[in-house]
């Protein structure tokens, strides 16, 4: 098509064909493509570069192209090729400073003139902020009219640095978005790794622990060879025989082209699994991405909500076609019928949801006892479901006040201000800006205002109505958040966020970020001060203990949508950030309400060392909509000396209630419903970092950095 197009045809096939030459991650072909466009239009590339032509406005799409494949180029040569643990994490490390830096340099030479020839476009301000970075010329080099500011380590940091020990460890996989589930799937009392790739041929991927503090690629044995994609996952024991199960979840941002099985993986017990999708009643074909396991009926079987993909009253989501515009994908309500089959419900229960879902969690916000269900909806307004008695469900979001924002994607439940009534918190990710990423952060730390969508903290009223408080949280950000999850790593029995960012666009180059909870409800980024702020595209997030230290580590799948957006996982190792602070941590097991006890409301009365007394709660869950936890709940305590009461009321059909006294600090609990609770012993088990591993392809042995084949 390119040799017989003419004229503005042919140029405009040219600059098509570069963008896509970068998308799939051959990068000099990409900047070779543009140096000849741009020839073809009479200018020089290496003249502007050396500052003696200025960007012609016609061609400034082209000069952006021609920066961002110099930029990418550094990445891919440095902080892929040469991998190392401090690769692309800000604050940026001496040892992450690239050593070939011929990509960097270029990117810096045409963004500094593009940051100055078009002020407006603060996008290459920020991208030339990161190249400086890179080379280690940050912030002196940086023409101080152009510069970013904080993009260092604070001098007063609230948290030590996490270091990223995934590559020691043989957990640096490689590959594209993907979703990951951690928990203990071979029963050895020790967390597991379970993680997918959005690549069609990307497999899914299964980590055992091997007790010595080191990880082994079990997925073969785990009989997962066949079992690939998936930007997803989500993971309990739906069919109560005391072992966790795994659903991936499939066809996201595919429109008509989505309609692809998702996969239920029950577990034998060892962490072998099989596939029983459609002998198990799921085996409908809609795009979706999110899953949320709810025992909604209380009859002690987990029910599942799988929110499906439906272009919504905003077009831009997709690539339209006539096919994916006329495409209805209606969300599905499954209830668990006890005997390893599921039945759809949804109409029968009035859950009618055709939207563009993204998100989805289940929590009880009138303290009935029944879980109700967030919908988070892309493109339109969020969705509230009240649950009545397991019979029927009633939207309720305009009423409640939790529509907002129109462009959300994960969402979580969580008691953030442990007054006993569940909050909701609901994640931005504005897709009218998914082009101007970079923009939009760098406004916010310039301290300029942002078009782009905030995301919602609504605390719960307890009379059926939430209040807005994103603001005085200090939430009120600009976040493009895509896997994210909570959990609590300082143990100061505050819940903190960790938010995975980003958008398809290569140039959305911006930090995840860390949020840490405090006593007055205010929320204090600690992005930098944990050295968490990695520049890569973050997907499904873990909080975990995995290292039975008593503080929880953070894992985070990494890499984009499009094939040349790769980029290895990171395990952010938890070294002391509550070294001070008091913990337990709980493993529940139900009888009459569902095995894996999902739903479980926690209630936890300290003394404090100062004598006072002070309440924690927290519900058995995996935590966000994308990125699954583990079921065992690590609780930090802060500066308990003593944990006087354990209140845990069970979601089965008479809300059983267990209550303890006297609990000890420090220590590992098994609580099975209805009997004593048992000390259950788990010595700590330091991680085996191999300083001199090799890196290899195939995941065989500890140390080895895996690359998911596309």
């Amino acid at each position: 098509q390119l040799d017989r197009a003419e004229g503005d045809a042919a140029l405009l096939l040219r600059y098509q064909l570069a963008r896509e030459l970068l998308n799939a991650g051959d990068t000099p072909a990409a900047i070779a493509e543009v140096q000849t466009l741009l020839r073809l239009l009479g200018d020089d590339p290496a003249l502007v570069a050396a500052g003696r032509r200025p960007v012609r406005p016609g061609n400034k799409p082209l000069y952006d192209l021609l920066a961002l494949s110099y930029l990418r180029l550094g990445e891919q040569v440095n902080c892929q090729d040469h991998h190392t643990p401090a690769a692309c994490i800000l604050p940026l490390l001496p040892e992450a400073e690239h050593r070939d830096q011929t990509g960097a340099r270029n990117a810096i030479a045409l963004y500094t003139h593009l940051a100055l020839r078009f002020p407006n476009d603060l996008g290459a301000r920020w991208l030339l902020n990161i190249a400086h970075l890179a080379v280690g010329g940050y912030p002196d080099e940086v023409p101080e009219r152009l510069r970013i500011p904080a993009l260092v380590s604070p001098a007063s940091p609230l948290l030590p640095r996490f270091d990223n020990v995934a590559p020691a460890l043989g957990l640096d996989v490689e590959g594209l978005s993907g979703g990951l589930s951690v928990d203990d799937f071979n029963g050895d009392g020790h967390l597991d790794l379970f993680m997918t790739s959005y690549g069609l041929a990307d497999p899914a991927r299964l980590f055992l622990a091997d007790g010595r503090g080191g990880y082994r690629d079990a997925t073969a044995e785990a009989g997962l060879d066949g079992i690939v994609s998936g930007l997803n996952t989500t993971h309990a024991d739906y069919d109560n025989d005391g072992d966790v199960d795994v659903l991936i979840l499939r066809g996201a941002w595919l429109g008509a082209y989505g309609a692809h099985p998702n996969s239920l993986l029950r577990n034998d017990g060892s962490g072998r699994f099989t596939d029983v999708t459609f002998e198990a009643g799921l085996g409908a074909a809609h795009p979706t991405q999110v899953a949320a396991w709810a025992d909604f009926d209380r009859d002690g079987h987990l029910d599942l909500f799988i929110g499906n993909e439906s272009q919504g009253s905003y077009t831009g989501l997709i690539d339209e076609d006539e096919a994916s515009a006329a495409a209805r994908h209606p969300s599905e309500l499954y209830r668990n019928n006890g005997d390893g089959t599921f039945t759809d419900v949804a109409a029968a229960r009035g859950l009618a949801v055709d939207a563009f879902v993204k998100g989805a969690a289940w929590g009880d916000v009138n303290n009935d006892g029944w879980p109700d269900l967030y919908v988070s909806v892309l493109g339109g307004a969020n969705q509230l479901f009240l649950n009545r008695e397991g019979q029927v469900f009633e939207e309720v979001a305009a009423d409640a006040g939790v529509q907002a924002p129109a462009f959300s994607f994960p969402v979580w439940f969580w008691d953030y201000d442990h007054d006993g009534w569940e909050d909701l918190f609901v994640i931005s990710y504005d897709a009218r800006y998914f082009e101007d990423v970079a923009g939009q952060v760098a406004r916010e730390h310039l301290g300029m205002p942002s078009a782009a969508e905030r995301p919602r903290l609504y605390r719960n009223n307890g009379g059926g109505t939430f209040a807005d408080v994103t603001a005085t949280a200090g939430l009120d950000c600009v976040v493009f958040g895509m896997g994210s999850n909570f959990g609590d790593v300082n143990n100061d029995g505050y819940l903190d966020a960790y938010i995975g960012t980003g958008a398809p666009d290569l140039r959305s180059q911006v930090p995840n970020r860390l949020f840490l909870g405090a006593p007055e409800g205010r929320f204090r980024e600690a992005t930098l001060d944990a050295g968490v702020g990695h520049l890569q595209k973050g997907h499904a997030v873990a909080f975990a203990d995995f290292d039975r230290d008593g503080d929880q580590d953070l894992y985070t799948v990494m890499g984009g949508a499009v094939e040349g957006d790769g980029f290895a996982n990171a395990l952010f190792h938890n070294a002391g950030a509550a070294d001070e602070a008091a913990w337990v941590t709980l493993f529940l097991e139900g009888r009459t309400a569902n095995r894996s006890a999902i739903g479980t409301r926690l209630r936890l009365t300290v003394e404090t060392s100062g004598g006072q007394t002070r309440t924690i709660t927290r519900t058995v869950g995996t935590g966000g909509s994308f990125g699954a936890g583990s079921l065992q709940q690590e609780i930090g305590l802060g500066d308990a000396r003593r944990l006087v009461r354990l209140e845990v009321t069970w979601p089965d059909a008479a809300g059983s209630v267990d209550v303890f006294e006297d609990v000890g600090l420090n220590t590992t609990w098994q609580l099975v419903q209805g009997e004593p609770i048992r000390e259950r012993p788990r010595p700590v088990v330091p991680f085996r970092l191999a300083t001199d591993a090799v890196h290899r392809h195939d995941g065989a042995v500890p140390g080895a950095a895996v690359r998911a084949t596309n």
